[in-house]
């Protein structure tokens, strides 16, 4: 009796163990992009999403918390577990580790694709005193786009501030997960504006021959939806997916515990006044998202990355991305909505895939992709890059950034948003 129960359930166990043994290891496409399928996928998968599913559940019932008073590297973080208690603790969180590669960022974006208006900011603060500074600035009625002197570099030396400045820049947080202020005093380069058409070189103010103008701009950032935090937030289905392609190594899980980083994103809109030397001053408003990183941040690592930020006409925001840092994760999908209701729906799989959207080093023009969704329901998606703006995040790699203004679809509904790519010499 027990032999005919045992016997049925053994069989498909020993077939699937026979299988796998025999199967060989999965191809990489173009030897770098690791696929779904393949030796051991669908045990690996079934395992990580049982582990997901379980540290969230330790952290829910318990309250658990990862972060300790000198824990700082927050060794424990991540896959289901928070850094810190509260949403207000991470937003207050500004230092940094004794780490060389330790990063800690904020982001911020907004269009309004009403008049044309374009502000994208961020500041990471790395050792030594140096920052990663971005801000360019398009507005209606001005023929040219607005950056820093140094423009595309965006390395600044001996910065003497605790918090998020440099450059003439300033972003600091008034109310956490609510409100952030945005200030530039300083001079900034007119830059003819670069089409996503254009090849590198063929705007040369863009690389910083343009006059100078003095800028004074004061914004205020407020938040129109919850906060997303990748340590917690990401479907556990697609993590797990994320993690089963990838051939598995002690080095493997090594690295995806050294170098994680907390991340998370927030919508919201922008407004405020700007004052260009010579032209009247002028009030501009803009939607757009806001991140927030801490932890290792080494550029050498990326391969590529592509990244959408986008807000449609019936209140829907989206992010959408696809990664490849080959000694972590050689293809990781992310995704989510905030539907106009403020309720986060996740992605739980994905067809963006960087493979195909770059196969060589230029960021495509037009594409579309899929996301299937936790509530069961798929959208498609279509992409129409416009203009960009590209930078340079360290000066001793050959690695550029190009932000990209794009409209998108999506089941036909029109919306506005970017495109962030990274792109290396293959």
């Amino acid at each position: 009796m027990l032999a005919s129960i045992v016997l049925p359930l053994c069989v498909p166990v020993f077939l699937y163990i026979i299988v796998n043994l025999l199967l060989p290891d999965k191809t990489p496409r173009h030897g770098i992009y690791a696929t779904p399928g393949g030796k051991w996928y669908s045990l690996k998968w079934l395992f990580i999403y049982c582990m997901l599913k379980l540290r969230h559940r330790q952290m829910t019932k318990q309250n658990k918390l990862c972060y300790k008073p000198g824990d700082a590297d927050h060794k424990s973080a991540g896959f289901g577990i928070r850094s810190h208690n509260t949403g207000a603790e991470m937003e207050l969180f500004t230092d940094l580790t004794d780490k060389p590669h330790d990063n800690n960022s904020v982001y911020l974006y907004g269009i309004n694709p009403v008049d044309g208006t374009w502000i994208g900011v961020r500041i990471a603060k790395r050792q030594n005193g140096v920052r990663e500074v971005w801000f360019f600035l398009r507005l209606p009625g001005l023929n040219y786009d607005l950056l820093l002197p140094q423009h595309p570099d965006t390395m600044v030396p001996d910065v003497n501030s605790n918090g998020f400045e440099g450059a003439g820049l300033k972003i600091e947080v008034t109310e956490p997960m609510n409100t952030w202020n945005i200030i530039y005093e300083g001079n900034c380069r007119l830059a003819s504006r670069r089409c996503s058409t254009d090849q590198e070189g063929d705007n040369p103010d863009q690389k910083g021959d343009g006059k100078l103008v003095y800028v004074s701009c004061s914004l205020k950032w407020r938040a129109t939806t919850p906060y997303v935090n990748f340590d917690t937030d990401i479907s556990p289905r697609l993590m797990a997916q994320n993690i089963a392609k990838e051939k598995w190594t002690r080095e493997f899980f090594d690295n995806m515990k050294r170098l994680h980083q907390t991340h998370y994103e927030q919508f919201g809109e922008m407004a405020g006044s700007v004052n260009i030397s010579g032209h009247p001053e002028q009030h501009v408003t803009a939607r757009g998202v806001r991140d927030r990183s801490f932890g290792p941040r080494m550029w050498d690592q990326f391969y590529s990355y592509c990244l959408l930020f986008a807000q449609f006409q019936d209140g829907t925001s989206l992010h959408a991305g696809s990664f490849c840092i080959p000694n972590i994760f050689s293809h990781l999908n992310s995704g989510f909505f905030i539907n106009k209701q403020g309720v986060i729906v996740k992605t739980v799989s994905s067809t963006l895939s960087l493979p195909d959207l770059m196969p060589e080093t230029t960021p495509p023009k037009t594409f579309t992709f899929d996301m299937k969704m936790e509530n069961g329901a798929t959208y498609s998606f279509t992409v129409d890059m416009e203009s960009s703006v590209v930078l340079i995040p360290d000066d001793k790699l050959d690695i550029k950034i190009h932000e990209t203004k794009a409209a998108f679809t999506m089941n036909g509904i029109p919306g506005h948003g970017i495109g962030e790519w990274l792109t290396r010499p293959r």
